[in-house]
């Protein structure tokens, strides 16, 4: 199992619209038969949590959150439980075994 996680913030360009807290993971599993370990396959997956900040919030500010390591681990800490579940789900789905996956950080 590998991951990765890039965080960021989506800065609108349109008067009005909130700015938002980007996270960005992803997934890359590779599996193998036991009977057989020779057989393989790899999963890979994407996943985008958006998180809007309040219409007072300034760039200035949420540029400094996203900065900050507690704030990063926010923002990764609610995406990961919910993409790794998906991510489960579907190999389950292809009749792969990932109860040994990890829900969290």
């Amino acid at each position: 199992m590998e991951n990765t996680i890039e965080i960021g913030a989506a800065v609108p360009t349109a008067p009005g619209q909130p700015i938002q807290g980007v996270v960005k993971l992803m997934l890359q599993a590779n599996a193998h038969d036991t009977r057989a370990p020779q057989i393989t396959a790899t999963f890979r997956g994407e996943y985008i949590g958006l998180f809007v900040y309040p219409d007072e919030a300034t760039e200035p500010d949420v540029m400094a959150l996203i900065a900050s390591d507690d704030h990063q681990y926010l923002l990764s800490a609610q995406v990961f439980p919910l993409a790794m579940s998906h991510f489960r789900r579907e190999m389950q789905a292809t009749g792969f075994d990932g109860r040994n996956l990890p829900l969290g950080l």
